[in-house]
């Protein structure tokens, strides 16, 4: 896999504090959003804490938390977005998701580098 696009972890306490490599996959609408992101994370956020038994998450769906910050392109480092997962069998190949197709799961922050990330513990 190519190197990552920037890395994924929360200063709030979530289940990101090990920082995690991040690819875009694309970027998707919903209900009341037109600057969603989908990700690939690795390694992937267990997913038992979710009702998913073995079955682990690593794609999730991030949006900035602040007014003014973007993800299109990234205008500042860390950048504070909230963290959400696909529920049921929703697709990645949708270019547009309801805003039921997902449930936010944490608070985080983007990191250009995993050292940047690995400085907020």
């Amino acid at each position: 896999m190519n190197d990552p696009d920037f890395f994924l972890a929360s200063s709030d306490g979530y289940d990101l504090d090990d920082p995690r490599r991040c690819w875009r996959l694309k970027r998707v609408a919903s209900d009341s959003r037109d600057d969603l992101l989908l990700i690939k994370v690795d390694p992937p956020i267990l997913g038992q804490k979710y009702g998913l038994g073995d079955r682990d998450l690593d794609v999730l769906l991030i949006a900035t938390r602040h007014a003014g910050a973007s993800l299109f392109p990234i205008n500042e480092w860390p950048i504070a977005v909230h963290v959400a997962r696909l529920l049921g069998d929703k697709s990645v190949d949708s270019d547009r998701l309801r805003d039921e197709d997902f449930e936010s799961i944490a608070w985080a922050e983007l990191y250009r580098s995993e050292s940047d990330a690995l400085a907020i513990a």
